[in-house]
């Protein structure tokens, strides 16, 4: 029998569809097995998705006796979302279809400093091009999923006081941009949809406890606990750059003190270059954004430019302290690393993060911890943001299915 993911989601219909995804080809009789739900829901299930064209029929499979089981699988184009990560040096945009595979994708700039109303007409014009370039039509866009670093006011679709978002602290994206586009939009923390992502990445494969490792300017963690994303009371659990590494140290805009962002967030190693000797050779790095500057500092390190390595290294050291914290609390048994803040500088953050699991962690001796990267770390919040969409619409039965 073919061992299916712990589910992201839960209620039948969602759990079905999670499954003929992960084992596709597959027939009533094993969706029966590998949910417990009677043969009879089965039947009413999949004769809805294959009504509303979520699914369909792909022959027979071979018999063993009886009759022919009826083989289904996904209708990948039958669906779309799109998944935006927004981010103050960068913003990432996705098309991601039913199966969770990306079918295109943008780069754009980041969204620090820029009026709010400028924020959404370029981002409504990106997904516009998006859909058109892939030629895709608009019947078929579930939505739009947003990840944004936090704290966020989910419900309201807007940030809070992020030190380097403060110009969209309080506006209310999520009902602009919908009213923009003439699409249903969601919104979610990045480090969350980051983790979301990496199961559908396929990285944290036979794990129902992980964490995901999200930096880009700021730092965040991404929660998943026993198969499901674990998002706190406000949907701002995970908010690893703000816990305390130092509590005498200075004060951050958040209002704690010492936190992990103060020493080992991308911009302050941008500073740290910008005040290195002329002799270190480190001026074109702090020149751009952040994003841009650590992958330039990530190259010059693996070039041998000492100056570079150290900077990175003691980053690195500090992140590590952080995800020993994390993993402490929450007892995963893996971690990914994810975020453009990775760029050309995730070796240096994986030998320090699992060199520090190794030795640190309470329950080191009980189980293992492994560090992965992403397998696409750009992508991750982005893609997360994209199947949330999905699953969202999903969630929401057509009208004709309602009292079923």
């Amino acid at each position: 029998m073919i061992k299916v993911k712990a589910p992201l989601r839960q209620d039948s219909r969602s759990r079905v569809l999670d499954i003929i995804r992960a084992t596709e080809p597959t027939s009533r009789i094993e969706l029966v097995r590998e949910t417990s739900l009677t043969p009879a829901s089965i039947t009413h299930l999949v004769r809805d998705l294959l009504a509303e064209g979520l699914v369909r029929e792909v022959g027979q499979a071979e018999s063993t006796g009886g009759k022919p089981r009826t083989l289904v699988r996904l209708n990948h184009d039958s669906m779309t979302a799109i998944g935006i990560q927004l981010g103050a040096a960068s913003v990432g945009i996705v098309a991601a279809n039913l199966a969770g595979n990306i079918v295109g994708r943008q780069i754009l700039r980041g969204a620090k400093d820029l009026d709010p109303q400028v924020i959404v007409a370029f981002l409504a014009q990106a997904v516009e091009d998006l859909i058109g370039n892939l030629g895709l039509t608009r019947a078929t866009i579930a939505g739009i999923g947003v990840a944004m670093p936090g704290p966020l006011d989910k419900p309201g679709g807007y940030l809070r006081n992020v030190a380097y978002l403060k110009n969209l602290s309080g506006f209310a994206l999520a009902n602009e941009l919908e009213a923009a586009t003439s699409l249903p939009v969601i919104v979610d923390n990045d480090a969350t949809a980051a983790a979301v992502g990496e199961y559908w990445l396929g990285t944290t494969e036979a794990h129902s406890a992980y964490a995901t490792v999200y930096l880009a300017t700021g730092i965040g963690g991404g929660l998943v606990v026993n198969g499901m994303p674990y998002r706190g009371s406000s949907s701002n659990a995970g908010e690893l750059g703000h816990i305390s590494v130092d509590f005498r140290g200075p004060e951050c805009p958040c209002g704690n003190k010492g936190c992990l962002e103060l020493f080992a967030a991308p911009p302050v190693l941008m500073e740290k270059a910008r005040l290195a000797p002329a002799s270190a050779g480190l001026a074109e790095v702090a020149r751009g954004n952040v994003e841009d500057g650590m992958s330039q500092l990530g190259i010059l390190a693996a070039r041998g430019n000492e100056a570079a390595k150290q900077i990175i290294r003691e980053g690195a050291e500090s992140l590590a302290c952080g995800i020993v914290t994390l993993v402490n609390l929450f007892d995963v048994d893996m971690v990914v690393l994810a975020g453009p803040g990775f760029s050309s500088c995730e070796a240096f953050y994986l030998e320090e993060a699992q060199k520090a699991l190794d030795s640190r962690t309470l329950a080191r001796g009980v189980h293992n911890v492994s560090v992965v990267m992403s397998a696409s770390p750009r992508d991750a919040a982005a893609l997360g943001a994209a199947t949330l969409a999905l699953q969202d619409k999903l969630d929401r039965k057509p009208a004709a299915a309602v009292g079923k």
